[in-house]
């Protein structure tokens, strides 16, 4: 028997050990990859903040109208870009709303420059200088704390997935701070200067969300409110807990979920008012392609039918290294409500729901008061450009990008050549509010949050 049992044992180990090292292979891959997505995002920030800086003092140089236009146009993109870079740093610990709101101020006030006085031609107001000179002061602080946080990440070889692994688990410290340290001083110098004051419609305004059904849950509720959702979608759960909390525009706790001989946590956000179940979001290494889009889009609808929405419209696809990520829309008297949708991420080598996302329906879905248009779809279809190729014109609602309210327009999808386009048009006026050109693999994107 003695015999017998030592072969068993060290079977036992072998398989244990085994498994084991295929584990730590699968989480060290994890998180290479996402260093890599980290250290690329925080480089090509400083890159952009560099640039705009640059922009903004040939803007205050030239006497060009043609030079100004270049610059604010240049400075539009740059700032787009920054945004998405800055979104795509692990440093939610440390609140950078004023820092978010300076990159705004600036791509909001070059687009209003460029609409307003550039595009007849004009040169700069000295109104209009003055306050890009003040920016230009801000974004130069920016830049220069960002050089020094990039010089010390370079010189030390600092890690952006030791940052948000501090983040996301109560009781560790980092052993280097600078990262953390770096970027709040940024904010705080930001913060230093006074609001800058600007005339209504140059802003973009971001809609505020309506308050959530439900009473406030504790930490405890949460865990189990996430671990319930866990079980019943990617189960059986091992271990569940509170991972962060945050006070954002929607207060949560950040719930991570353990499976069974697995170091690497899932996480849901369960809203501290009613319990909502924000977003999930399961990290693990996505293998080759099995599904298309088609039976992926199935898969979504299924989830998304569990959860109890249903009847959605789906109006954007995209892809990122095996998965598949769809918008959906509700729709309300055959009107599409893009303020309200959800995002739904499928893994593709098994049709896997990886990622869900109801922040803006959440946020903004209500029964509306939808007025009739004015314009027929005929009358629409006369004013677009004959050399457009139309494929369809539905109704569509939009969230106003300078106002606190929401437009009725006629999407129209179109092409031109081999390019595709959409269209927003005022369902009253006939005017083109927004155009939006397609890439593949999306069919579009329009921004509500």
């Amino acid at each position: 028997m003695r015999r017998l049992i030592i072969p068993l044992l060290v079977v036992a180990l072998l398989i244990t050990g085994y498994f084991a090292y295929n584990q730590y292979q699968l989480n060290q891959d994890l998180t290479r990859r996402a260093e890599s997505q980290y250290q690329r995002s925080f480089h090509e920030l400083v890159w952009n903040v560099d640039t705009i800086n640059s922009q903004l003092a040939k803007t205050l140089v030239t006497s060009s109208p043609e030079q100004i236009m270049q610059s604010l146009t240049d400075l539009l993109r740059e700032t787009f870009a920054a945004s998405s870079n800055l979104g795509g740093i692990p440093i939610a610990m440390v609140e950078l709303e004023k820092t978010e709101k300076l990159l705004n101020d600036i791509a909001d006030y070059s687009y209003y420059i460029l609409k307003r006085n550039n595009l007849d031609g004009k040169e700069l107001s000295e109104e209009e200088w003055e306050k890009l000179q003040e920016l230009y002061k801000r974004c130069r602080v920016v830049r220069d704390e960002l050089d020094q946080i990039e010089a010390k990440v370079l010189d030390r070889d600092l890690s952006f997935v030791e940052v948000e692994t501090v983040a996301l688990r109560k009781g560790k410290k980092l052993k280097d701070n600078t990262i953390i340290e770096g970027f709040t001083t940024i904010e705080n110098k930001v913060k230093a200067f006074p609001d800058l004051q600007f005339d209504e419609g140059i802003q973009k305004i971001e809609p505020e969300p309506q308050p959530l059904s439900g009473e406030e849950i504790t930490e405890e509720q949460a865990v189990e409110l996430a671990r319930k959702f866990m079980n019943e979608h990617d189960g059986p759960v091992a271990r569940a807990e509170v991972a962060f909390d945050t006070e954002g525009r929607i207060p949560v706790y950040g719930v991570a979920i353990y499976k069974e001989r697995e170091d690497t946590p899932s996480y849901l956000e369960v809203t501290k008012r009613g319990g909502h179940i924000l977003q999930m979001y399961i990290q693990r290494k996505i293998q080759e392609a099995n599904l298309d889009y088609n039976e992926a889009e199935k898969e979504a609808r299924k989830f998304l039918n569990t959860h109890g929405f249903q009847n959605l419209v789906l109006v954007e696809t995209d892809s990122d290294t095996n998965v598949a990520n769809f918008t959906f829309v509700p729709t309300q008297e055959g009107v599409l409500l893009y303020p309200d949708m959800l995002k739904v991420n499928v893994a593709l080598d098994n049709g896997q729901v990886i990622s869900f996302d109801q922040t803006s329906f959440l946020s903004y879905h209500r029964n509306r008061d939808i007025p009739q248009p004015e314009l027929s779809e005929e009358q629409i279809s006369a004013k677009i450009n004959p050399n457009l190729r139309v494929e369809h014109i539905r109704l569509a609602l939009i969230p106003s990008e300078y106002e606190k309210r929401e437009l009725l327009t006629y999407e129209v999808k179109g092409k031109i050549n081999d390019e595709t386009f959409l269209l927003f048009i005022d369902v009253n006026t006939g005017e083109e509010n927004r155009i939006v050109r397609l890439t593949k693999p999306k069919e579009f994107k329009i921004t509500v949050r």
